[in-house]
């Protein structure tokens, strides 16, 4: 059985709690990291439960360029981090607009995301979101 090596610096994504962290401490044990995300949130994650973080997340951001992408009338573009992200927001993935459902485990600065599509997707940056004018 081989198992990872962990570096001081890589970012990688607990699978417990559903974040993105940088590994700030490795402990003499092989199996605990000490992780921390961008807000300086700090915790002990288990080095079985974390995997590196170097694939694209499933939410894909607009960056600004819309894509061919239609946008519902009344709906505005608003760039949010993940804290701040609410039900009945919509965001770009797989080409078209989608809506976010649910909202779920909250710690540190990241949040997993349900769509409509039942597509999950780990919001750990700021992204954007098209939201209706009133809200």
């Amino acid at each position: 059985m081989t198992g990872r090596r962990y570096t001081v610096g890589q970012q990688v994504l607990d699978r417990d709690r559903q974040a993105h962290g940088r590994i700030v401490g490795c402990y003499p044990s092989p199996l605990v990291l000490r992780l921390m995300d961008e807000a300086g949130f700090q915790w002990i994650a288990r080095t079985v439960a974390c995997e590196p973080a170097g694939r694209q997340p499933a939410v894909q951001d607009a960056g600004g360029d819309r894509g061919g992408v239609r946008i519902p009338p009344g709906r505005v573009p608003v760039d949010v981090p993940p804290t701040e992200l609410r039900v009945g927001d919509h965001v770009i993935a797989g080409g078209r607009l989608v809506t976010i459902t649910d909202l779920r485990y909250r710690h540190g600065g990241t949040r997993t995301v349900i769509l409509s599509t039942g597509r999950l997707a780990v919001a750990d940056r700021v992204m954007r979101v098209y939201r209706s004018r009133t809200s």
